[in-house]
């Protein structure tokens, strides 16, 4: 049975901090934060509260107001969902994705989304993020499958190249109807 290894962000759920971010800050100190600050925290080296205080000193705003931002930009896309869905009576399907926690767990909650899964890899609980080639290999041994009997979707060209390091070839996702075409047409999933 192949495996599916689905990313959250960009994927299963819209990104978030492209549409906070830009509101505080210039596109250089954007990209500055999320490699120090987000990262950091997408590793669980800082807190899910660290970094919306670090960001409310940047910003010049509340942490909570931030938090509450970011919580507005949470949208689940249900095409991706109902997809998800659909590929379960046929594949095991799991979720590798850079994430803080509580937020990730929350929004799962949320919605429903756990159930979706028979794995879930959070690089905050796990402390790797992708394209780290140990995180897709953890990923790998939790789910007790071979990186040839995978297919990685993920939104970020460096993520699926990640993925490659260790075997595991990918989807870079545009659109649920894209992942449907290329699962069919380049691994016979149907």
């Amino acid at each position: 049975m192949t495996v599916l290894i689905f990313d959250f962000f960009g994927v299963i759920c819209n990104e978030i901090a492209p549409f906070v971010l830009p509101k505080y800050m210039s596109d250089e100190e954007a990209v500055r934060f999320k490699a120090t600050v987000v990262e950091d925290t997408d590793l669980g080296v800082l807190s899910q509260a660290e970094m919306f205080e670090r960001l409310g000193k940047i910003a010049g705003a509340p942490a909570k107001a931030l938090e509450d931002e970011f919580w507005s930009h949470a949208t689940i896309r249900p095409e991706m969902v109902t997809l998800i869905d659909d590929l379960r009576t046929r594949c095991r399907i799991g979720l590798l994705t850079n994430a803080i926690v509580p937020f990730v767990r929350q929004i799962f909650a949320k919605n429903d989304l756990e159930r979706l899964f028979d794995t879930i890899l959070i690089s905050a609980e796990a402390h790797l993020t992708k394209p780290n080639p140990a995180f897709f290999r953890m990923m790998l041994e939790k789910m007790g499958v071979a990186a040839e009997d995978c297919v990685f979707i993920d939104d970020n060209p460096a993520n699926i190249a990640g993925a490659a390091e260790v075997g595991i070839p990918g989807i870079l996702f545009r659109s649920a109807e894209q992942v449907k075409i290329d699962l069919a047409e380049r691994f016979g999933i149907r």
